[in-house]
């Protein structure tokens, strides 16, 4: 067992927040961890539960590594709670108190841009530049205004999670780090005690033309309809016909969370 004190690095975010650039300019050192998410599911191997724990945590911790020892995950929310559910321990919490580990927040002010990116995204499964699309995304006004909420709600997750556990962290927006990212590889290399890197080699950033048409049909639709009813909901029944008929019988429906199901 490794009982070794290691520096690390915890980015907090949401999906399309811009934390996967981010990450790729840290990364791109080779020496201040790999960060990546690896906390999702594909990750969540058995065993589970308390006796599958301190495997979980090493081999997550040994993932998260460059050959230095430094270390760097990037966690969304419901990453977070499946690691709770399925291991029974918090992996931030964990990480606090037996590493020496720098916790960063990253949020994007434009909320709306933000859902346009992660709807597309979920329709076509081009969640990075370099990844094919498997079909052309459709305007989609209720999965938007869904998101949106969503990705609000995430944030606030976060902003309660750290004010409730009183960890120090910093914070970072998408749009200025878009100016400059320089302030976030300087935060990292003080913490690992490297050299600031030149932002020179980045993850290539997505964008789509069609963003500004939905943004405008969007806010159109929101002028002649109001935020739909469904954009309020956490969870949901999916639909179908095997879920009707679930529901005929009294049995419980299938219930999905935006972005994955429960």
């Amino acid at each position: 067992m490794d009982t070794q004190k290691h520096k690390g690095l915890i980015l907090l975010s949401m999906p399309r927040s811009g934390s996967s650039w981010l990450a790729s300019l840290s990364n791109a050192t080779g020496t201040m961890g790999v960060a990546d998410e690896w906390l999702d599911f594909a990750h969540l191997t058995p065993p589970k539960g308390p006796e599958g724990r301190p495997a979980f945590n090493a081999k997550t911790l040994q993932a998260a590594r460059t050959p230095n020892g430094n270390f760097a995950v990037k966690i969304f929310p419901r990453q977070l709670l499946q690691v709770i559910d399925d291991y029974e321990f918090d992996f931030i919490r964990r990480a606090m108190r037996e590493q020496d580990t720098l916790l960063i927040t990253l949020e994007r002010n434009d909320r709306i841009a933000q859902a346009i990116s992660l709807v597309q995204a979920m329709q076509t499964g081009q969640w990075r530049a370099e990844q094919p699309a498997r079909k052309t995304p459709n305007y989609n006004f209720g999965a938007l205004a869904q998101a949106y909420f969503h990705i609000c709600r995430g944030y606030e997750f976060w902003r309660s999670y750290l004010a409730l556990q009183g960890f120090a962290h910093q914070t970072f927006t998408y749009e200025a780090l878009q100016e400059s990212p320089t302030p976030y590889l300087e935060a990292v290399a003080r913490h690992f005690g490297e050299a600031t890197p030149s932002p020179f080699s980045m993850q290539q950033i997505q964008r789509s033309p069609e963003s500004a048409n939905w943004r405008a049909r969007f806010e159109a639709d929101l002028k002649t309809h109001g935020i739909p009813a469904s954009a309020y909901q956490q969870k949901q029944p999916e639909q179908g016909l095997e879920n009707a008929l679930k529901v005929l019988r009294g049995q419980p429906a299938t219930i999905t969370r935006f972005g994955y199901s429960a």
